[in-house]
């Protein structure tokens, strides 16, 4: 006799085959959402860095006088001239 609100232990037979199908779809599925997740984690990096260096920019532009656009150009300039004098 079984006490009450036990459960009785089934044996399910599997195809092996069919294991081995399902196995292959569900590791596909895993592999689908672990690329999503690192997207969006390199999504939400790129992201705080866009911000920090457009903080910078604002403080620097704050600081010198000198537009964003005149600091990117100013510094395209001197990456040049190292390479071309």
């Amino acid at each position: 006799m079984q006490a009450s609100g036990s459960s009785k232990r089934e044996v399910i037979m599997v195809d092996p085959a069919e294991a081995k199908r399902l196995a292959a779809k569900q590791m596909v599925e895993i592999r689908r959402k672990e690329r999503l997740k690192r997207r969006r984690e390199i999504e939400a990096i790129n992201g705080a860095w866009a911000m920090i260096g457009l903080t910078a920019g604002l403080v620097i532009e704050g600081y010198s006088g000198k537009t964003i656009i005149e600091q990117l150009a100013g510094y395209l300039s001197a990456i040049v001239h190292i390479f071309i004098r």
